[in-house]
């Protein structure tokens, strides 16, 4: 999937534009922290379930193959997930971008780096910011949208202030 900047529409304004968190202590601790959770995870994991899984196994599988696969399981499969989920954390942190226009509220890389959309500014009902999070009330629908930004005190000041701090409906 090709990533996708920013296009401004005919007439449109950017009011605040947040950008991507790539500093280098914040990249090696997302990174390093990913790395020692997935060692105290898989350690975690392998410990309590390797010989449960094992003996089930040994139920129907001969020993050898029983042992293949838990081993392959635990310590395979489990740092592979854990593994890819850090990587998508690491890649929301180089990518991930939110930017308020007179018309939109245009997001990218967040919550998940995949994620790329758009609500109108006249769909929100309320803009809120608590703990580097920015939450979307909507009223077409009832989920609220969470976006984390270290920027997200200013973004939500941005929009108090160009659209009044009473956008309730």
């Amino acid at each position: 999937m090709p990533i996708v900047e920013f296009q401004t529409q005919p007439g449109e304004s950017i009011l605040f534009r947040t950008s991507p968190n790539r500093k280098w202590y914040v990249i090696a601790w997302k990174i390093g922290s990913g790395m020692v959770g997935i060692t105290i995870l898989t350690f975690i994991i392998y410990s309590l379930l390797a010989n449960p899984t094992e003996a089930a196994f040994n139920s129907f599988l001969p020993a050898w193959v029983a042992s293949l696969l838990t081993n392959a399981l635990y310590l395979g499969l489990v740092p592979l997930a854990a593994t890819a989920w850090v990587v998508e954390d690491v890649v929301c942190a180089f990518i991930g971008q939110i930017i308020l226009t007179d018309q939109r509220v245009w997001v990218r890389g967040s919550p998940y780096a995949w994620t790329l959309g758009e609500t109108t500014l006249d769909d929100i009902v309320s803009l809120t910011w608590r703990r580097d999070a920015i939450f979307i009330r909507q009223k077409s629908t009832r989920k609220i949208q969470v976006h984390m930004f270290p920027e997200g005190k200013l973004f939500v000041k941005a929009y108090e202030q160009f659209f009044g701090k009473t956008k309730e409906n």
